[in-house]
């Protein structure tokens, strides 16, 4: 039944499709722990990663931020075996994102997107989060959180400090966005000067990712890996996030960023140049990551744990299966 509902819902344009995944992952969300009251892995898991000692993962496979941007169904993904869930990108307020068409399915199994941080704000996410919390506790759920569009730069730190605090008895630890080609300045903020000023800000004894684009140069990346290394507040890198560059080169936009199988390769090229440079920091690889012998490539690169989006959108749950288990 998910495989008929899942190749149907591929019929529709993107967008489209993602609101009707997510109303029926709400409605089997429901009908699970609600109805059947079923309470998701009690067990909690036996596997620690570096830099992460409090937290138990089930196995090395997340659900990276997009998908459920509103934690609204983070508990039906997690019962398809994702050994942690990042939800998100939320901020402190509602705001509607960029215009549509905003979404586009291109060759080869990749997206490019301009959504914009779309999202109903971070008191929302948070009500959703308490409402299937703890059918899902053994499930590490990390939210990813970003500036709003109308906030200026200088004042970007107090968004991010507002969301971590409304969210920190709800979430195990957080991803900081500073690397979405689709808030306009975001990407200037990808300083080792705002590195040091963020970390002052995130809430005492919740590990804080950094998530970096891929299109940084090698240099640039090497020395925001060297300082998270050596920071003492800041946990590790989530590394990547869309590709511009890629954007320009295979679809010729002049907006937006490519995620899927073509950015693999420049996804596990970051993943290893920080390696070297991230000392005993966590670090997550996502980009492009569409079979097992990629997320293994990933592990091998330096990657502690590895997340999937669009190759969900595009296999479905049964990736996510294999995955779990080449990573367990």
């Amino acid at each position: 039944m998910l495989r008929i509902i899942h190749r149907f819902l591929l019929l529709l344009d993107p967008e489209t499709a993602h609101h009707c995944g997510l109303r029926l992952l709400q409605l089997r969300q429901w009908f699970l722990f609600k109805v059947q009251k079923k309470k998701m892995l009690l067990k909690m898991g036996s596997l620690h990663v570096v830099g992460l000692p409090r937290i138990s993962f089930k196995n090395r496979l997340g659900l990276a931020a997009g998908f459920d941007k509103n934690a609204e169904v983070f508990a039906s993904l997690a019962s398809f075996g994702f050994g942690f869930v990042e939800i998100g990108t939320v901020t402190p307020k509602p705001q509607p994102g960029n215009p549509k068409p905003r979404l586009w399915r291109l060759p080869g199994g990749a997206l490019r997107n301009q959504l914009g941080f779309n999202n109903l704000g971070v008191e929302a996410a948070r009500r959703n989060l308490l409402r299937y919390r703890a059918h899902v506790w053994a499930v590490p759920i990390f939210a990813n959180i970003g500036k709003g569009v109308n906030t200026p730069l200088e004042e970007a730190l107090k968004d991010y400090e507002s969301a971590a605090l409304a969210l920190t008895d709800v979430v195990d630890g957080f991803v900081v966005n500073l690397s979405s080609p689709n808030t306009p300045g975001l990407r200037s903020l990808q300083t080792e000067t705002f590195l040091d000023a963020l970390g002052k800000i995130i809430p005492k004894g919740f590990p804080a990712l950094v998530k970096l684009a891929p299109d940084l140069e090698d240099e640039e990346s090497r020395k925001l890996a060297a300082q998270i290394g050596e920071s003492d507040h800041l946990a590790g890198l989530v590394l990547t996030n869309t590709s511009r560059a890629l954007a320009e080169s295979l679809d010729g936009a002049a907006t937006g960023g490519v995620s899927g199988r073509p950015l693999f390769d420049r996804a596990l090229q970051c993943v290893s140049l920080a390696r070297e440079n991230l000392k005993d920091k966590t670090l997550v690889g996502v980009g492009g990551v569409s079979c097992v012998a990629q997320a293994k490539a990933m592990r091998d690169a330096g990657a502690d744990l590895v997340e999937i989006y669009t190759s969900f959108v595009y296999q479905g749950p049964r990736l996510v299966r294999e995955l779990a288990r080449a990573l367990t």
